[in-house]
């Protein structure tokens, strides 16, 4: 049997499926020996220049989009006239096959798949790419190191929203799949926009919940004329979620787009909100800690009401250390009310420790002494209040109240960073650890001195920019730059601070952190630079970063009104208002930095000097340094390994470039 070999590097292998425009085959990329999937065009229809364009269209569009949720493209060519398009090669199966299977999915399931979804949506809609053909058939659920992760194919349809595409369609030519279109999709328009995906993708949301297609085949021409009528108001299927499922799908399913959600995660999160709402509520989970025997009996008698109604359920401790067990065996448990005259271990030695078992819990601390000085370590240690034996009822049940608004308020907010991209790209490890005091209590807010270095990226001249757009046009084209600055931000230990308009603020601490602070600038200034060469002038990263640095000590705390319950953790000090000065005065793609840093740079970093400037805002002259590139590494020749440059100009063979084409 011969070897087909396609563009000399592609044998084929087998043929795993089949469509309108073409053939996906495994195939062994004999360079790099490993398996791909590869995607012909159908050979009647390579005659027409129409096809050929829209096939090389899909490849320009998925190669713009580096996202973990769209299908990866390796390599586009033609062979011997047939055009060909390598993909990444996935394991799994699509939803449509899931579907047929299991008929529906679970609320929480689809709204996990929603997530990833709207991810890919995003990251497209901001590179003004609009899919056209979203249907289960096109969502993969692959399998990546254990885990199920959506992945959006087949970007065939797609066009760009600048209307470049749109020269080559016919007015009133319907293209896509009709169960899944969008009235204006339907009608043909050739100027449609992104909200079209939002509409088919709430298609496939109501598919997955209820098994059922929201419009009847016979009323689908309506749609293109009139307003649409759900088949079956979906709450009649989903009583868990009640009235709140149908204003979420008479919403998602417009017939205006107007009307619509405006944005892919506009609606993943409001779909979420109504599937956290539908959670059935359980009993907060209450550990007292008293060494008294009849604790127990007094607390049962005067709450069995709480108990009999499923409001409290009640777990005991005869000591500090029994209390620790207890919550390692009850992670769930929401409030601790403790004594603090106890054997072997006391209550505010168990108040030091209790955040190394469970950080959001609220600890209430009651003792039969009022003495202050009890009271202060307790508060300075972390406790949410503070009462005295013997004990008030009508007051303990007042506290409890509180400290259990307050942490299910906590649960929530970390839940939804676990759940939510967005947060997990913007608030990493670093936040959460220095944010966990926080989560005790308000009354934390001590300052602390720490050497750490600070940056500012600005990204440059956004301004006319919210004049001259949209305002949701605005924040896709801005977010664009921070999804591709916050990665390698975080990526080399910084952590994001704040945004400030159209700048970042991150805050770099630890060993090397200067040096680590450099590089992540650099590096997103180069990916930048490599983004806008791919994409091209009217892409969302052609407008550069200034970038300002600096170096030293820092105060950080709390910061804000404690009293109205806003605080927010940040750091201050001349440190910080140097590097905000310098990002200012920067230029489009500058790096500046003190001269004052010289000494620390260790001879890694190319720059040159400006002189001493007047910084804006400041009457004082500062002697600045443009920082170039990371230095070369140079190696021996015997290494055959080339040296790097992190600040490669644009076209050169960085890495960064070359990862990036090499995924594409």
């Amino acid at each position: 049997m011969s070897v087909r070999r396609i563009g000399s590097r592609y044998v084929l292998e087998r043929k795993v499926a089949g469509g309108g425009m073409g053939a996906i085959w495994v195939a062994l990329d004999s360079q790099l020996q490993r398996r791909v999937a590869l995607k012909m065009m159908a050979p009647e229809r390579i005659a027409s220049s129409a096809a050929r364009y829209q096939f090389e269209q899909e490849a320009k569009a998925v190669a713009q989009l580096h996202n973990p949720h769209v299908v990866q493209i390796h390599d586009y060519g033609v062979d011997e006239g047939t055009p060909y398009i390598v993909m990444e090669l996935l394991e799994g199966e699509d939803l449509e096959t899931r579907l047929e299977r299991q008929g529906r999915l679970a609320p929480s399931v689809v709204s996990a798949l929603l997530n990833q979804v709207t991810r890919a949506l995003a990251a497209a809609h901001a590179s003004g790419i609009i899919h056209r053909d979203l249907k289960p058939a096109n969502l993969f659920l692959a399998r990546v190191d254990g885990q199920e992760v959506v992945k959006v194919l087949d970007f065939g349809l797609a066009r760009l929203e600048s209307g470049s595409a749109a020269s080559t369609e016919q007015p009133g030519r319907v293209m896509g799949t009709p169960r899944y279109m969008s009235p204006e999709q339907m009608r043909g328009e050739v100027r449609i926009d992104y909200r079209t995906d939002l509409w088919s993708l709430a298609v496939v949301a109501y598919r997955a919940l209820t098994g059922r297609f929201p419009f009847s085949a016979d009323t689908l021409s309506e749609l293109s004329r009139s307003s649409g009528v759900l088949s079956e108001p979906p709450s009649r299927l989903l009583p868990e979620l009640g009235q709140g499922v149908d204003v979420f799908f008479s919403r998602a399913l417009a017939v205006e787009p107007s009307h619509r959600f405006q944005s892919a995660r506009e609606m993943a999160a409001a779909f979420a909100a109504l599937v956290e709402a539908s959670r059935p509520k359980q009993a907060a989970k209450i550990l007292v800690i008293d060494d008294e025997p009849d604790v127990q009996l007094l607390m049962k008698q005067r709450f069995r009401k709480q108990i009999r109604e499923s409001v409290y359920e009640f777990i005991f401790a005869c000591d500090g250390e029994d209390a620790l067990e207890k919550l390692r065996q009850h992670p769930d448990t929401d409030v601790v009310l403790s004594d603090i005259n106890m054997p072997r271990m006391d209550g505010l030695t168990f108040l030091a420790r209790v955040g190394e078992v469970n950080p959001l819990v609220k600890v209430i601390m009651v003792s039969a002494y009022s003495d202050m000085s009890n009271i202060r370590v307790a508060m300075n240690r972390g406790a949410f209040d503070f009462l005295v034996k013997p004990i008030d009822f009508q007051d303990l049940e007042a506290t409890l109240a509180k400290a259990l608004k307050q942490v299910t308020e906590l649960r929530q907010m970390v839940r939804s960073t676990e759940e939510n991209h967005l947060l997990r790209m913007f608030v990493n490890g670093g936040i959460l650890e220095r944010a966990l005091p926080l989560m005790r209590g308000p009354d934390v807010v001590d300052g602390e001195r720490l050497e750490a270095t600070v940056a500012f990226l600005d990204v440059k001249d956004f301004t006319p920019v919210t004049t001259q757009h949209q305002p949701e046009a605005v924040i896709r084209r801005l977010n664009a730059n921070f999804e591709i600055i916050v990665p390698e931000l975080l990526s080399r230990g910084g952590v994001v601070d704040k945004f400030v308009g159209d700048a970042v603020m991150a805050v770099f601490r630890g060993p090397g952190h200067l040096n680590r602070a450099l590089e992540a600038c650099l590096v997103a200034r180069q990916q930048l630079r490599a983004m806008a060469f791919r994409c091209g002038d009217s892409s969302p990263y052609v407008h550069g970063v200034s970038i300002g640095l600096d170096s030293g000590e820092l105060i950080c705390g709390s910061i804000g009104a404690k009293g109205l319950g806003r605080l927010d953790y940040t750091v201050l000090g001349v440190t910080v208002n140097t590097a905000a000065r310098l990002t200012v005065m920067a230029e489009r793609d500058q790096l500046l930095i003190g001269d004052h840093l010289r000494l620390r740079l260790e001879g890694c970093f190319e720059f040159r000097e400006l002189g001493t400037r007047c910084l804006p805002g400041s009457a004082q002259g500062l002697s600045v340094l443009e920082v170039l590139s990371r230095r070369e590494v140079r190696v021996s020749s015997s290494d055959q390994t080339a040296s790097m440059d992190t600040s490669a100009p644009q076209g050169s063979s960085s890495p960064a470039v070359l990862a990036a084409s090499n995924m594409e």
